[in-house]
């Protein structure tokens, strides 16, 4: 039977919504004639009346997220056959078809969330994507590439991507990524200051560029320290 999954998300551009209408087509009727094979014995149909060539392409992505879960969970193969992919008036992105597919696999199979997310990102008017621990989505190399040299003292603009209890990942405008420890974003300091989201600007400055993961404070004190300090640094 199928299932629907109504994927929403707001923003002040108005918003993301999909509904998602799939269904598990039994392994024992032999593989279907008409598959997408996305991992091993994982594979993808699609609607007969079919789909832009960007929906099905993220929807498939969509899949891949959870691809190597669904083989363990089901050696003898699952095959996810969509019947319907609507998006309600909304500021529709095709990446939004990956994240409904996403929301439908958790729901289907009780499976963790590879940390798939979507912020929106006010400064520049964009939505922002994370994939987890996958950065290039279509590429045979998924990683991210090597991140600029960064050096210590050194006052960067970036956008908050994900936070955690101990704080919060950031893209560096212009390449690469960094950490803000909770302690050094102005919110630990002072109540009135509202905690990170993930969308979020901040003015940084490096505090330790040698971490395999550099390590950045948007604390205003220490931003003016590193700029005595740069100071000190270019007039010797």
């Amino acid at each position: 039977m199928a299932h629907t999954f109504k994927f929403r998300f707001r923003s002040p551009a108005g918003g993301l919504a999909v509904d998602l209408g799939a269904e598990t087509v039994p392994a024992e009727g032999g593989t279907p004639a008409h598959g997408m094979r996305i991992h091993h014995n994982v594979r993808l149909g699609l609607p007969a009346s079919g789909l832009y060539w960007k929906d099905a392409a993220w929807l498939a992505f969509g899949v891949s997220l959870h691809a190597p879960a669904l083989v363990e969970l089901r050696p003898d193969g699952v095959f996810i056959q969509v019947t319907s992919l609507d998006h309600p008036l909304s500021d529709y992105r095709s990446e939004a078809a990956a994240l409904a597919m996403d929301g439908w696999i958790r729901e289907r199979f009780a499976l963790a969330g590879p940390g798939a997310s979507v912020a929106y990102d006010t400064a520049r008017d964009r939505y922002v994507f994370d994939w987890g621990t996958t950065f290039h989505p279509f590429s045979d190399d998924p990683r991210p590439e090597a991140p600029p040299p960064f050096r210590d003292h050194q006052e960067l603009d970036v956008t908050v991507t994900r936070v955690a209890s101990v704080g919060s990942r950031v893209d560096v405008d212009g390449g690469g990524t960094g950490f803000v420890d909770q302690a050094k974003h102005p919110s630990w300091w002072d109540e009135d200051t509202a905690p990170p989201r993930p969308g979020d600007r901040l003015r940084v400055v490096v505090l330790d560029a040698s971490r395999d993961e550099p390590r950045f404070s948007a604390l205003q004190a220490d931003i003016d320290i590193a700029r005595r300090l740069r100071g000190l640094r270019d007039g010797a």
